[in-house]
This record gives structure tokens, C-alpha cells and sequence, in this order.
């Protein structure tokens, strides 16, 4: 027996002596560089492609038959742009099982690789001719392959999706696997930075696990999968995303296996915190069978001093792909923060096959039970639900709402709703439609989601009344008035920056700010930064008023308006909205086209810019009463030299000046009112005039020029009728709350002493006139 031993060692050192001889005579006589200018030239030929081997080839023959190949990089397809390139590629081979037509490939390793990989429009790919045979392929036995191990460092690949419009970039690619072959036991460690653009994604990738694959049965098997996600992704920042489990999968015949799978995943949405886990102890689907373990998971949501969590567990299960039932699937979830505890709770059943599937629910139960302040919040949402899975449709059916919520000034609202609503989730829509009341506001509502990302919202809604100024908050008994006169908060219409929605709303009788309309009627649309409320219509105070308005949140916030009120009484409306008496009445119409900007009432005020006219009638403007001033200067007319005191007054309620006719245009400027036209009308006095109205300061400054007129007899008596004819200016100033008037006696007297010279000059003209008619009369006879 050592004589066999010692032979067989002679005969394989002789073997090997022989192999080395032979490599050493092929390495001295044989040069692949040579078969460059073949090989270069055969790629032409076959795929139209340009092979680059800038560098020499170096060969390698023992222990293995290797090649070193140094860079390369290969074009598309008639076209000279790279389609793929390498720094450094080395490959090796087993000689022996070579020699029975089996690749054992000892190592790959390939430095630097770019791949631009790219699928077209119309389904084609930008690598297809390199994967399709030439059809000269001679019949006999396969060849076998079997690598020992893959290393490939700083790979980047871009794949360009032209039909789903999607580019996705891996960088930094590392990889490093076992051995590969068919149905042998290994292992594989990848890194990788990816970015996409649809959806966003820049996340680093790390993968380690075991695997095992069989090309010839298609059954391909993951052990001991640790998948970790760092970065950005679906609109969240900061992700992390654990994976971990085991897969057996046989696609051809529609087997899946999971075991033991546990997800975690968390990261930040704007101010939202989200953490969610799911553990899938076992999945198996066959053509024939579908079974699983108890299913569960849990998610929390925090936001500020807001945190949502939910808990989800469904049993154990079994089945066909054709017909497996979840029973008792269970959602519980449950919200706190510093003013509400809610829960909600969903049980219901899962149904269907692997292409389809359904889940139905006879009774979802969402409840709400917490506090805001020292107010309740609680109440209930039932309806049942069905989902189809395959068509990505879920229905609520006949939801029924009852909900108790705060009223920000105090109190409890009532909201009672009935109605449905379903979801498309492919198409990206939401729909419902809700009939209920709110406090003392019944409504009828359709509401709609055009698309979930960015969200555009459509409605419909029609309001029978509605009192905003219910639900102002109000301040707290004992708070000081300066502590309610100010600091005064900016309006925040940040909801506009992002708000993409368009509709309409109706309301049957409207009161906000203390000013009262019927049969409100407005079209709104918000998108871009912009809410356009565009025809806005109502009955408003006996009239009816017709414009649009406009709002944006460009810096500073900007406002624009245009109106045309008709018929509108104006006394009641300006009381209303001023809550004072106001010092104005009337019935007429205003025309209005202003805009201003600013984030505070006194900014907006003292920003305004525009035009306005009125036109009123039978009415009154309080706080003087021209005639009976007129009537009071009547006394000083007879000494009147230019200084007497002034006869004054100080704008009480009591005082009015009556007209049949008033009517002015206004030009605005800096929240300035300037006008120079007004004409007001009353059976004494014609009133002109000109001035300003400080709309920023609530100040007036303006000139009344009061005429008489004839009297009828017994009316405005004997003081009057001395004065006819004669102009009255009365100056007005002062802040709205107490507007100051004095008789400009010396602008009197100028017009008095003008008005006397006048009626001299109509004397003189009168007896020359008659002097020379007699003359006249002498000259021609009688």
C-alpha cells in the first residue's frame, strides 16, 4: 500500500511538473494582445457596437487560467456614446473541470463599472441585441458554469425609464458574494447609494444574506435577509427601514413562502415623527393552499404634543388562492395630546384570491372620547366598508356620525352627519357625499379628492344659515381693555400656500362681522399661493350686491376687491358692521374696485388703493344740520368783516342734515379717501364739496359748500330766505367718533360781499338798460 501511495504522489508531481512546463511554453509563445484587432472587429460585425481595450491583456495559467483585461468599455449601438465601461477586470477560471466543458470560475472582480441602461418609450431596451442569439449556435452538450466568488467596488448605474418618465442612479455600488451555482448554499453583501426622481428617493442601501438559486427549476431562495434603508424617500426624511426574514420563491408556479419577516420603519414628515412595525411569522401561498400565522403591528404618529398610535393583529389563517378568509381582523388606535384622547377601533374580514381580494367590515367603529380645555370631545362614526384589493376601491356605504366638538367661544357644537364615501386608490380619487347639521347649521355636502399627491380638493356645499361670529373666541371675563385693544395678530393665511382646491358654496342666510346677507352665493378657487372668490353674489340690505375678491399670500399678503351694490340700504348695513350708528343714511348704490396688502387691519386700512362712487338717495348724513346752522348765522350776517367767531358745533347724533339726492366719486390712495365732487340735495340747501377721509386714521378733513335755495312758504323761514343764494362753507374734521364743524364766516363774507356786487352790477345794468331805451324811444318816435 505505500508503494501505491508513493506512486500515485510520483504521478500527480508529474502531472503538475508537466502543466507547468506546458503553461510556461504557452505564457512564452502565446499573446492575446494579438486577437484584439479579431475580437474588436467581431463586436463590430455582430452588434454594431465599438469594443475599447485601451491597455495590453495579461494572462495568468497556473494554479487557474485568468485574464487581466485592464479597462474596457463597449458604445451603443451604432452610436458612439458609452454604454457601458470598466476600470479593471480580472477574471479566472478551474482548468481541470474546464477540460469537461464546465466553467468554475475561480474569482470576478471587476473595479469602476458604468452601465447606462435605459428602456424606451415604446418597451425596448437599450441592451436587447446582447441578449439575442445569433441563431448559428452549434447543437451539443451545455456548458456548465460555477463561480467561486463576485467582487464588484464603486460601480455606478444609472437606468433611464423613458416610459414611466423615472430615472433611478446607484452609486458607490459595492458587492461581494460567494460562491455561485446552481442549487449551492451562499451568501452575497451589497451597499449602495440610490437616487430617483419618481417617486424622490436618496437612500443608502445595505444588504447581507444568504441565498440559494436554481436557474435550471427557477427557485430562488433568501436566509438570514438583513436589508437596512438610510435617507430620503416618499416624502419623508431621515427613513430608516429594517428588513428581516427569510423568502422561498418558485414565481412559475406561484409559490411564495415568507417566515419569520419583521419590518420597522421611521422618519419625518414636515413636524410628523413616524414609527411603524409589522412581524409576518408565516405566509405560504400555492396554487393550491394559502395559510398564514397570526399577522400584527404597530405605528405611532407624533406631532408637537400630538401622538396617534395604532396597534393592527389578524389570527391565523388558511385557505385557497381562490377562496381564504382572514376572520376578526382588528385596528385599534389611539390619539393623545395635551387637550384630546381619541380611539377608534376596526374589526371586519378578508377575502378573495391571490389576483383579488376583498375586505369587508359589517361595522366600522371609530370613537372619540377626550377633552379640549374643560370641553368634552367625544362621539362615534359607524359605516360598513368593503375594499377590493385588485381594483384598489374602497366603499363606506352608509356612514352615520354623531360628534360633540368645542366651540372656540365657549361651548359644545353638535355635528350630526349621513351620507357614503369611496376612495379609487389607483385613480387617485375620493368622493362623498354628507348630509347632517352643525350647531344650528344644516348642511349638504360633496366633497371630493381629485388627486392625492399634491392633493387638489373639489366641493359642493350648501349651507341653509350660518352664524360666524358664534364661533369667535372670546377673551376671558377681567381682561383689560388694553390687553384687548392690542398687540393686534397678523392673519395667517399660510393654509393658501399649498392649498390646491376649487368649488362652491351656498348659503341660505349668511352673518359675519356683525353684517347680515341672504342667498350668498360663491364660486372659490385656491391653487398657487392664490384664493380667488370669483362671481361672489347676495342680498344684502334690501339690495343686492355683485364682484369678486382676491387674496394671496405673496409677502406682504395682498387683497383686492371689486363690488357693485344696488338698491342696498346703507344706514342699517354700516350700523352693523361698525356697531355704532353710523353717520351716513341712505338708499343706493356703491361701486367699489380697491386693493391693499399687509398682514394687519391697520396695514390694510393705510395700504388701500382704488376707486369708489356712491349713489344715494332719501337719506341723511348725521352730525350736523346745515340749515339749522345756516339759520344761527343769520344773527352775524349784519357784522360780518371777516373775524367774527366762528359758529361751531360738535357733530351730536341728534343733528342731521336730510337730502333726496347724494352723489361722489372717490379716488384712494395710502389708505387716503380724496374727493371733489359731491353733490347732495335737500328742499333748502344744495351741498357741494371736497376733501379726504383718512381710512387708515378714521379721521376726516373736508369742505362743505352749503347754497340755498328757494324755500317753500312756511319752510325754512325768513333767516333762510334772506340767504338765498348765498354759499355757506363749513368745515369738517375730526375722528369719526366726533367729528368737529365751524362756519367759515370769513369764506361767508367774501361770498356775501362778491353776492352784493353782483346784485349792484344788476342794478346799474338795469336803469342804464332803461336810460337808453328811452333815448331810443325819443330817437325813433313814439
Amino acid at each position: 500500500m505505500p508503494k501505491v501511495v508513493k506512486y500515485v504522489a510520483i504521478g500527480v508531481a508529474a502531472l503538475i511538473a508537466l502543466l507547468v512546463i506546458g503553461a510556461g511554453i504557452i505564457a512564452a509563445t502565446f499573446d492575446p494582445n494579438d486577437y484584439k484587432p479579431q475580437l474588436i472587429k467581431l463586436v463590430q460585425e455582430k452588434k454594431q457596437r465599438t469594443l475599447t481595450i485601451p491597455g495590453d491583456i495579461t494572462l495568468s495559467f497556473f494554479p487557474r487560467i485568468g485574464a487581466d483585461l485592464g479597462k474596457v468599455s463597449i458604445s451603443e449601438r451604432n452610436n458612439s456614446s458609452e454604454f457601458a465601461a470598466v476600470e479593471s477586470a480580472k477574471l479566472s477560471l478551474a482548468l481541470i473541470p474546464l477540460l469537461k466543458k464546465e466553467y468554475v470560475v475561480d474569482r470576478v472582480r471587476v473595479d469602476g463599472l458604468r452601465a447606462n441602461i435605459r428602456k424606451f418609450k415604446d418597451g425596448t431596451t437599450n441592451f436587447d441585441d446582447l441578449l439575442a442569439k445569433d441563431g448559428k449556435d452549434e447543437p451539443g452538450e451545455a456548458l456548465k458554469f460555477d463561480i467561486d466568488s463576485i467582487e464588484v467596488n464603486n460601480a455606478y448605474l444609472v437606468y433611464d425609464d423613458q416610459q414611466q418618465s423615472r430615472r433611478i442612479e446607484l452609486a458607490k455600488v459595492n458587492l461581494e458574494t460567494g460562491k455561485i451555482a446552481n442549487g449551492v448554499p451562499s451568501k452575497l453583501h451589497l451597499n449602495a447609494l440610490v437616487r430617483a426622481n419618481n417617486p424622490e428617493v436618496n437612500a443608502s442601501v445595505a444588504v447581507k444574506s444568504g441565498f440559494t438559486m436554481d436557474l435550471e427549476q427557477k427557485h430562488y431562495v433568501l436566509k438570514g435577509l438583513d436589508t437596512e434603508i438610510k435617507g430620503n424617500l416618499l416624502g419623508f426624511t431621515d427613513t430608516r427601514i429594517k428588513l428581516a426574514g427569510d423568502a422561498d420563491m418558485k414565481p412559475d408556479s406561484k409559490q411564495f413562502a415568507l417566515d419569520s419577516i419583521k419590518l420597522a420603519a421611521a422618519g419625518k414628515r414636515a413636524a410628523q415623527l413616524l414609527d411603524a412595525r409589522l412581524d409576518i411569522p408565516k405566509l405560504v401561498m400555492t396554487d393550491a393552499q394559502v395559510t398564514g400565522g397570526k399577522i400584527s403591528g404597530d405605528a405611532k404618529l407624533v406631532e408637537g404634543a400630538r401622538t396617534v398610535t395604532a396597534t393592527f393583529a389578524a389570527p391565523s389563517f388558511e385557505g385557497s388562492p381562490q377562496a381564504f378568509k382572514v376572520a376578526s381582523m382588528v385596528l385599534d388606535a389611539v390619539i393623545k395630546d395635551a387637550r384630546l384622547d381619541a380611539k377608534a377601533k376596526l374589526s371586519g374580514t378578508l377575502t378573495g384570491d391571490i389576483g383579488k381580494m376583498l375586505f369587508t367590515s359589517p361595522q366600522l367603529a371609530l370613537t372619540l372620547a377626550g377633552r379640549q380645555g374643560d370641553t368634552a370631545l367625544n362621539g362615534t362614526l359607524t359605516t360598513p366598508l368593503s375594499a377590493d384589493m385588485d381594483k384598489k376601491i374602497i366603499d363606506l356605504s352608509n356612514i352615520a356620525a354623531s360628534f360633540t366638538l368645542p366651540n372656540p367661544a365657549g361651548g359644545t357644537l353638535a355635528l350630526k352627519a349621513g351620507g357614503n364615501a369611496s376612495a379609487n386608490l389607483g385613480k387617485e380619487t375620493v368622493t362623498a357625499n354628507l348630509k347632517g347639521s352643525l350647531d344650528e347649521s344644516a348642511f349638504d355636502a360633496k366633497l371630493g379628492l381629485a388627486k392625492f399627491s399634491p392633493a387638489a380638493y373639489t366641493f359642493d356645499i350648501g349651507i341653509d344659515r350660518i352664524d360666524l361670529d358664534r364661533y369667535k373666541g372670546k377673551p376671558a371675563a377681567g381682561t383689560p381693555a388694553a390687553k384687548l385693544a392690542g398687540p393686534e395678530k397678523p392673519m395667517d393665511l399660510s393654509a393658501l400656500k399649498d392649498l390646491n382646491a376649487s368649488g362652491s358654496v351656498r348659503v341660505g342666510m349668511l352673518k359675519a362681522a356683525n353684517v347680515r346677507a341672504a342667498n350668498v352665493r360663491a364660486t372659490l378657487h385656491a391653487g398657487g399661493g392664490k384664493l380667488d372668490v370669483n362671481p361672489l353674489a347676495a342680498n344684502l340690505y334690501g339690495g343686492s350686491v355683485g364682484g369678486q375678491l382676491s387674496a394671496t399670500t405673496a409677502s406682504p399678503t395682498r387683497f383686492a376687491a371689486r363690488a357693485n351694490m344696488s338698491g342696498v340700504n346703507i344706514g342699517p348695513m354700516l350700523k352693523d358692521a361698525l356697531q355704532k350708528d353710523s353717520i351716513i343714511e341712505g338708499r343706493g348704490n356703491v361701486m367699489l374696485d380697491v386693493a391693499t396688502s399687509g398682514g394687519l387691519v391697520a396695514q390694510i386700512k393705510k395700504g388701500l388703493n382704488g376707486t369708489a362712487r356712491l349713489e344715494l338717495h332719501d337719506g341723511a348724513v348725521k352730525g350736523i344740520n346745515i340749515a339749522q346752522a345756516i339759520r344761527s348765522a343769520k344773527a352775524k350776517i349784519g357784522t360780518i368783516r371777516g373775524d367774527a367767531p366762528a359758529q361751531s358745533g360738535t357733530g351730536s347724533a341728534e343733528e342731521r342734515t336730510d337730502f333726496s339726492e347724494m352723489t361722489g366719486s372717490f379716488r384712494i390712495a395710502n389708505g387716503v379717501a380724496h374727493n371733489e365732487d359731491l353733490n347732495l340735495k335737500s328742499p333748502l340747501v344744495r351741498v357741494g364739496g371736497a376733501g379726504d377721509i383718512n381710512i387708515g386714521e378714521d379721521r376726516l378733513d373736508y369742505l362743505v359748500k352749503a347754497t340755498v335755495v328757494s324755500t317753500l312758504k312756511g319752510q325754512g323761514g325768513p333767516e333762510l330766505q334772506a340767504l338765498k343764494g348765498v354759499t355757506i362753507p363749513v368745515k369738517l374734521a375730526g375722528p369719526y367718533t366726533a367729528i368737529d364743524w365751524h362756519i367759515d364766516f370769513a369764506g361767508m363774507a367774501g361770498e356775501l360781499a362778491k353776492q352784493k356786487l353782483d346784485e349792484k352790477k344788476g342794478e346799474l345794468k338795469e336803469k342804464a338798460q332803461k336810460q337808453l331805451g328811452d333815448k331810443f324811444k325819443g330817437l325813433f318816435g313814439k
